[in-house]
């Protein structure tokens, strides 16, 4: 945990951050602000103490740990026959076995209750009796937020969540709302390359030159030269069409680069290079260490997310379904990777999809943002969240990516005026930045 005194001296409390993940190191973001990152806003940042509270599992807390070899084992969540689906179910519970025996207690105890009771307790412990929690979450950090407000309402102060996470739906539908963001948002970054030069792939058919690569890679993996083995990280030598799949959706998150992120630009000349036979910027990371950052997002996600598939005609079933309505990511996402890559895993889902609790309407009003292009945070989940929550307020960016908070527009201004000022947008409110 770390702890970022307020710089002003009109100091209005503390403000708690969570910045996604799950496996963001909230830690990491509040050091990089003191170095100038631009995480924050500045009237927020002279209002407040800033209090970054690592996950269990992540960053300065103990960390989830894992054979990092099995981790590595290139298997298909695609399974197409009985035999790769008994791979698949295997290999996750080789791995979640091995990261059970190296971590210890502690892995059965990762889900977002967990975390929600954890800010409870530093609450307590940091503030006196009668402050109240102010928070900001961005991505997963909206499930940590609702989560602490389900559970203590009575404490919640001020609250603004940066693309709304929906924890409420059942498998599918979770699958096809964020197989269908991803969708629209990679037709999105299509648009942008037919009209700005700053895409590489101006000029050319991009969404034609991304199918081929595709092509390609499922019939035989693209090589990765720039793939160099060091002591911190390295990447797979080659890439298959699913693993292309899979890490575009990372590099739409962001239109415009940002401190922490990539912008599409790097998207395009990803797709460019490995139309030429260099897939590098499109690899996966490989664990280097038994502490490798990615294990705890896995280990949380199992807990907190349905993944009741049994068979292979299960996973087919959704495979074939968000064929039908993403097909050109094929269902690719975060959701279907827990739908996949739990099965098998030895802890328990503690935390599954449910309704939220009505005890969410006796908070303060709660602010909600989201763009309405989001390839990883569906605008349909902030709409059906907003609708749950009585007493929130959903503002829409129009525009494309993952967050609006880190771009410094229009959509930031509102969540600072909320947090500083306690003034909420109009309901329904767009903006455009």
């Amino acid at each position: 945990m770390v702890r970022l005194p307020a710089a002003g001296s009109a100091r209005l409390g503390t403000l708690f951050y969570n910045p996604g993940g799950p496996g963001g190191v909230a830690s990491e973001y509040i050091l990089a602000t003191t170095e100038a990152s631009p995480n924050f806003g500045q009237a927020v940042l002279e209002n407040y103490d800033i209090v970054g509270i690592d996950p269990r599992g992540v960053g300065m807390s103990q960390l989830v740990k894992c054979d990092l070899t099995l981790y590595n084992e290139r298997v298909s969540s695609f399974p197409t026959t009985e035999d790769e689906f008994q791979i698949l179910v295997a290999h996750n519970a080789a791995l979640g076995k091995s990261c059970s025996n190296l971590t210890g207690p502690l892995f059965n105890h990762l889900d977002t209750t967990d975390l929600a009771r954890d800010m409870e307790l530093v609450r307590r412990a940091l503030l006196n009796d009668d402050e109240k929690l102010n928070f900001l979450g961005r991505s997963y950090g909206s499930q940590v937020g609702l989560t602490y407000a389900e559970l203590f309402p009575e404490n919640v102060n001020r609250m603004a969540l940066d693309g709304i996470l929906d924890h409420t739906q059942d498998e599918t539908t979770t699958l096809n709302d964020e197989a269908t963001a991803y969708e629209m948002t990679l037709n999105q970054f299509f648009a942008w390359c037919n009209t700005t030069v700053d895409c590489t792939l101006h000029g050319q058919d991009a969404a034609g030159v991304y199918q081929s690569i595709i092509r390609e890679a499922e019939e035989q993996p693209i090589p990765a030269p720039g793939c160099i083995p060091t002591d911190y990280s390295t990447c797979r030598p080659d890439v298959t069409g699913e693993e292309i799949r899979a890490n575009v959706q990372s590099l739409l998150l962001f239109q415009n680069a940002t401190a922490e992120f990539p912008g599409w630009d790097l998207l395009s000349e990803a797709i460019s290079q490995a139309a030429k036979g260099n897939a590098t910027l499109l690899s996966s990371a490989l664990a280097t260490s038994e502490t490798f950052g990615a294990y705890a997002g896995l280990a949380i996600g199992c807990q907190d997310w349905l993944h009741e598939s049994t068979s292979l005609a299960d996973l087919r079933y959704k495979i074939n379904m968000a064929s039908a309505t993403a097909p050109q990511t094929l269902g690719s996402t975060q959701s279907y990777y827990y739908q996949s890559n739990c099965i098998g895993w030895p802890a328990l889902a503690t935390n599954p999809q449910r309704r939220l609790s009505p005890r969410i309407a006796e908070t303060p009003p709660i602010l909600l943002v989201n763009s309405l292009y989001d390839p990883s945070t569906s605008v349909v989940w902030a709409t059906a969240i907003q609708r749950q929550v009585p007493n929130s307020v959903l503002l829409t960016r129009f525009g494309s990516g993952h967050t609006s908070y880190q771009l410094r527009g229009e959509a930031a201004a509102a969540i600072d005026a909320f947090l500083v000022d306690g003034i909420l947008p109009r309901p329904a409110t767009v903006v455009h930045s």
